[in-house]
């Protein structure tokens, strides 16, 4: 097995392919589209990349490249919580720190302990959490890095305060992708389906496509609206749907919509691993 994340090593995508796939079947590349073209050529065998996070929302190159560019199929989605640390180098002095370092979004994600712990310890911006986490273990000073637990392992650092970010509930969802079609039942106790499809430009277009889901009894978890490439004020929809109880129901469901649409696409019916551990 050959797979690829979005890189570089001891990131948050590097730990969601460590939930799937052993460390010597993965490698790292430089952007979402180079692991989703890898994998559309044949040089991988999957690909695991970000599709959604809690708070920052929806990740448009992935679900573009989806929608518009490729042929592959979602085989499964990886829900991971997102935990940052407070990481130095072994036996450091975790109360002499000279400064802390992290990408942008990971120091505001841990604004709260930061100020109350290090309120006069300067906050400097790296371009990752995997790159704060290798200036920690190779500078002279006594610098530390927010980041995922995986580099901590990765640039053989000392965890000095876990859990440090300011929301407990915020996680980010990754997609592991494939050629192999997944359009047929799934037996797994929890799963979604995924399509997309764009609508005539007339009113009430969508109202009509979506009543088609409700007649079915099919629960929509989420929907996202991109825009038509070369059609301009056009739009495709991303639609997750949740388990139904009823496969042929959500087959029929799905005949119609495709009758109804102007461009149709199912990315996949796939079982959802979820590490958050209290479902929150």
């Amino acid at each position: 097995m050959k797979a690829g994340y979005l890189g570089p090593l001891g990131t948050f995508s590097h730990q969601a392919a460590l939930e799937v796939f052993k460390e010597d079947e993965i490698r790292p590349y430089d952007s979402i589209y180079q692991v989703l073209m890898a994998v559309e050529k044949g040089e991988l065998d999957c690909g695991i990349v970000p599709i959604e996070n809690s708070t920052e929302g929806t990740v448009n190159a992935t679900v573009d490249a989806l929608i518009f560019d490729l042929n592959l199929y979602i085989q499964q989605l990886v829900v991971l919580p997102i935990r940052q640390n407070l990481m130095l180098k072994k036996g450091a002095d975790r109360g002499s720190i000279s400064a802390v370092y992290s990408h942008p979004h990971a120091l505001a994600q841990c604004r709260h302990y930061l100020y109350e712990n290090y309120e006069n310890v300067p906050e400097i911006a790296a371009q990752s959490t995997a790159a704060a986490a290798k200036m920690a273990a190779e500078s002279k000073e006594n610098i530390a890095a927010v980041a995922p637990a995986v580099a901590a392992k990765v640039y053989d650092l000392e965890i000095a305060a876990e859990n440090i970010q300011d929301s407990k509930i915020n996680f980010t969802e990754f997609v592991v992708v494939s050629k192999k079609s997944t359009e047929q039942p799934i037996a797994a106790e929890n799963y979604k389906t995924t399509i997309c499809f764009s609508t005539v430009h007339e009113p009430g277009s969508l109202y009509k496509l979506l009543d088609i889901l409700a007649i079915w009894d099919v629960n929509m978890s989420r929907i996202v609206s991109r825009p038509m490439k070369n059609h301009p004020n056009e739009y495709v929809f991303y639609i997750d749907i949740e388990k139904s109880d009823n496969w042929k129901d959500l087959q029929d469901a799905l005949v119609m919509l495709k009758r109804k649409t102007s461009f149709f696409k199912v990315l996949g019916s796939y079982p959802v691993l979820d590490r958050r551990g209290n479902g929150e």
